[in-house]
């Protein structure tokens, strides 16, 4: 340790009154050996002349000199806290360098940090090499993706029960966090299983050799994870833009089958529910949107003949697609009775003939059931 000067404080004191950007670049220069060389004691008045001229730097400095400031103290562990505080919530410019490699900032320090400046300063606090449970949590709180994507990346990072349930929730709804989240080291298996539909299929597979997810477990996360989609999605159901990507999404999950039509239609997305079917007889929608609203039920009952829908599943389809039809959503019990007698009637050979000739030549189904009556 070394004892400040006379001449140095007298130094300190010429370049604090200098107040052109040279002066100041060479003040800031000055304050940062100071802190990063040998130490040096302070006497009292000393310490307070050094708190005035860093609060007359700090406010009266442009922004590269204060990152250069910023860059020279980040690693220092002889810094004033009151500094580091001021650099740290200071421009994400300047503050970065201090956020994310400052060993003297307290946990108590970056969570008030985080809680009280923009996200980018989150963001390089989540940067740090090592990130406590307590800063996590702070960190998870802020909703904001990119601070917790660069959170779930950092295998610095330690994270409580509470911030991994978050980063979870998050995560089935946004891509980017998906992988880095069901790779943490904190993931047990039961977020493994609710995470598991989320993420792509090499995701899916290491978290079945890692967990051990049983089939059973699979299927019954597959149906939650379909509501949870679909419940996300409820207020853009007749958009069939949106409701083409959600198809995507099942088909690439090889979701599309007789459950998941059903499952569509009891919570109301009928416009997927035609573009399901549409992918699963290869159709047009336009014809398929025909099927549903025909009255009788009659070309409904032939395709689902035709792609193997068993009788029972064609009840629950034919009942609850009627909620579709503009007009009349009450079936007539005299109108299922002759639904059930087509399904019954028409053999599978033949409907999967009908269903050949109508995709083939779709105008042969809109002219009307003759087709479907005259094999009946």
């Amino acid at each position: 340790m070394i004892e400040m000067s006379e001449a140095h404080v007298k130094q300190l004191m010429a370049l604090a009154g200098d107040r052109s950007d040279v002066g100041r670049k060479q003040l800031a220069e000055a304050m940062a050996d100071m802190f990063v060389g040998e130490a040096v004691v302070l006497s009292a008045r000393e310490q307070e002349l050094i708190n005035e001229i860093i609060d007359e730097l700090l406010a009266n400095s442009k922004v590269p000199v204060r990152t250069g400031l910023s860059q020279k103290l980040a690693t220092s562990n002889r810094v004033p806290r009151r500094l580091l505080m001021s650099l740290a919530c200071d421009h994400i410019e300047v503050a970065q360098p201090v956020l994310e490699n400052s060993s003297i900032l307290s946990d108590e320090d970056l969570v008030y940090i985080v809680s009280s400046q923009p996200a980018d300063h989150a963001k390089a606090v989540a940067h740090r090499k090592a990130v406590s449970e307590a800063v996590a949590d702070a960190l998870v709180v802020t909703g904001d993706v990119e601070v917790m994507t660069v959170l779930a990346t950092n295998l610095g990072a330690r994270i409580s029960p509470k911030a991994m349930t978050v980063l979870a929730e998050a995560a089935r709804f946004t891509a980017a966090l998906r992988e880095p989240v069901m790779q943490r080291p904190e993931v047990d298996k039961d977020t493994a299983t609710k995470m598991y539909w989320w993420v792509g299929g090499e995701m899916r597979r290491f978290a079945m050799k890692k967990f051990g997810i049983q089939a059973g477990q699979i299927d019954g996360a597959l149906e939650q994870t379909i509501d949870e989609m679909l419940g996300k999605h409820m207020l853009e159901k007749n958009d069939d833009e949106a409701m083409k990507q959600v198809a995507d999404w099942l088909a690439e999950r090889e979701a599309v089958n007789t459950k998941t039509l059903i499952q569509v239609l009891r919570i109301g997305h009928f416009r997927l529910f035609n573009i399901l079917l549409a992918r699963m007889t290869r159709l047009d929608i336009a014809v398929i949107d025909h099927v549903v609203i025909e009255q009788g039920g009659r070309s409904l009952a032939a395709l689902c003949r035709a792609i193997g829908i068993d009788k029972p599943n064609f009840v629950s389809l034919f009942l609850i697609s009627r909620g579709a039809r503009p007009d009349d959503q009450v079936v007539h019990p005299r109108e299922l009775s002759h639904a059930l007698a087509a399904f019954d009637r028409i053999s599978l050979q033949v409907s999967q003939q009908l269903l050949s000739a109508w995709q083939k030549d779709p105008s042969y189904l809109l002219r009307g059931a003759a087709a479907v009556q005259a094999v009946e």
